[in-house]
């Protein structure tokens, strides 16, 4: 996906959420063991983690694909009947999913933005879950870490921001995929206000760096 520029009414640019959290860094020590271990077995990590990441990310694109009711081209993947596979039982537990769940779209990769706190973000899809007014988030790796929750307040604040009347009662739900085997797993958790005051905080880290950056 392109990177998405942010403005105010007044045209001002603003960051964006995931650059925002980027700096947090609070998942890194996972990664850098990851990369270590990857390292040690006399493999690069970077070929790995494309190996690993095939199954995952054809996984998302049929989601992708179902909610935007659109037809898979699968023509990129023909190749890959290992991980078309294993992406295809994932897209079945997410099928089975939105039915125990009811699950209803409003809208998918809303673009918003944040007049009083001065930043944007587009959260993947805002649909009903059990009834209930949700964020749906779709995560590729192997956890869930805290600066993605962090994110998921953070869109939650711009989102009843922008739309008072339509309060989001029914959190947050994740949606994890496995990169290495497509797995499919779900979280759900409700608003945490310390995470929303640990974004206010890397936001205002954030707008401190480029202020010191410009006067290298």
């Amino acid at each position: 996906m392109p990177l998405i520029k942010y403005k105010l009414a007044d045209g001002s640019p603003v960051s964006g959420v995931t650059t925002i959290c980027k700096n947090i860094g609070w998942n890194m020590e996972p990664l850098l063991w990851w990369a270590n271990q990857e390292g040690l077995a006399g493999r690069s990590h970077r070929d790995t983690a494309k190996k690993a990441a095939d199954a995952g990310t054809i996984a998302h694109y049929l989601f992708w694909c179902h909610i935007h009711n659109q037809v898979p081209d699968m023509t990129p993947y023909v190749a890959m009947k290992e991980e078309i596979d294993k992406a295809e039982t994932s897209f079945l537990n997410f099928l089975e999913w939105l039915k125990m769940v009811n699950f209803r779209v409003k809208a998918t990769e809303v673009y918003l933005v944040s007049e009083q706190h001065k930043f944007g973000g587009t959260p993947d899809v805002i649909g009903w879950v059990t009834d209930k007014l949700a964020i749906i988030d779709w995560k590729t790796g192997s956890g869930v870490y805290e600066d993605q929750l962090i994110q998921l307040c953070a869109y939650s604040k711009l989102w009843e921001e922008i739309h008072p009347e339509e309060p989001l009662i029914g959190g947050f739900h994740i949606i994890r995929i496995n990169k290495e085997n497509a797995g499919f797993d779900h979280k759900h958790r409700d608003f945490i206000p310390e995470a929303w005051e640990a974004f206010k905080h890397a936001l205002e880290l954030h707008d401190l760096h480029k202020v010191i950056k410009r006067r290298l």
